[in-house]
């Protein structure tokens, strides 16, 4: 089952970087429709504004590099030995957790302030559909980073209290 995880984590990963990849040669040639696409927009017949293309591609390298430390991290834990068990787990949950925060963010953001940013003034008013919704579902991945935070204090008390017990042994 390790193996699967591993199989799929690297898959997903290598997708995400080739999106990301694919994402900023468009910008580079100047094909903005997959990018209006992306923000939800008819194709438009100018350019994106550039602050909304900057925050686009910063919140999506945000987001990418949540999923690499995310899975990382996940990796590295399937790989944990016997030893030091409750302060390694702790580190590794700690460090998946501030990697799905990071993807939180970066796919909030990128869902709810890049679209604004890029229209800025340039679509016209019937054309935008932007929604804002405070929790969808990719608050799971803040609900989940926030328990991964819990459980990695929970466990690095386990670790002292194994520390404090090993003196006494």
């Amino acid at each position: 089952m390790a193996l699967v995880a591993r199989i799929l984590m690297g898959v997903t990963s290598a997708l995400m970087v080739a999106y990301m990849v694919l994402i900023f040669s468009l910008v580079i040639i100047g094909d903005y429709d997959e990018i209006w696409d992306l923000a939800d927009f008819p194709p438009q017949d100018f350019a994106p504004a550039v602050l909304g293309i900057v925050l686009g591609l910063f919140f999506a390298v945000v987001f990418v590099g949540g999923i690499l430390i995310t899975f990382w991290q996940s990796h590295l834990l399937l790989k944990l030995g016997r030893d030091h068990l409750f302060r390694a787990l702790a580190h590794r949950l700690r460090l998946c957790g501030g990697g799905l925060a990071m993807m939180w963010l970066g796919l909030y953001a990128f869902m709810n302030v890049v679209p604004l940013a890029m229209s800025m003034g340039r679509v016209a008013p019937e054309l935008m559909e932007i929604q804002w919704a405070p929790f969808e579902i990719e608050t799971v991945f803040l609900v989940l980073a926030v328990v991964m935070m819990a459980l990695s204090e929970t466990l690095t008390r386990a670790a002292e209290i194994e520390d404090e017990n090993n003196q006494f042994l």
